[in-house]
């Protein structure tokens, strides 16, 4: 038992820091910890709560600003570091920025400057939520086909398969 979760917790370490996707099929692949093709609940909320501390760079048990930012322009640099055009860079890296901010204010739900591992996990679940489409405590291949069956019907959501 000490193993296996010796385990998850070094391959939760490993994985980039990333926001909960708003394609169900990338959520299962970036939150999927234990490798089994589905995200449960508890799975989810631990893999949170390690991103948060990873990000809590001065571990006072908030999110400052910077930190929230911070930790957002390095993924960002990365990725729009491989886009050629310069100019086109720029603006992607300042548009991307300026959500950021509006995010990290929408995420920090009290106002008081610091977004705390409670409202962290609240934004979190809310979109664990919406790609739980059949209610299971679950994200799996079978919420997948439930999103392509809306999608088909013609009822587009926030969350894609």
């Amino acid at each position: 038992m000490k193993h296996a979760l010796a385990t998850v917790l070094f391959a939760i370490a490993a994985l980039p820091a990333a926001a909960a996707s708003h394609s169900s099929t990338t959520f299962i692949t970036e939150q999927d910890l234990n490798g089994d093709g589905r995200v449960l609940l508890d799975e989810f909320k631990l893999g949170r709560q390690v991103e948060f501390t990873r990000m809590d760079f001065n571990a006072d048990g908030q999110l400052s600003e910077a930190e929230y930012l911070g930790e957002f322009e390095g993924r960002l640099m990365q990725r729009v570091g491989k886009m050629a055009d310069p100019e086109k860079r720029k603006e992607e890296l300042q548009r991307q920025m300026r959500q950021a901010k509006v995010r990290f204010g929408v995420l920090d739900a009290d106002k008081n400057g610091s977004i705390s591992l409670e409202e962290f996990q609240a934004t979190g679940l809310r979109m664990f939520k919406l790609h739980d489409r059949n209610q299971d405590n679950g994200v799996d291949e079978v919420d997948i086909k439930l999103a392509e069956e809306e999608r088909k019907a013609g009822k587009t959501g926030f969350v894609s398969p």
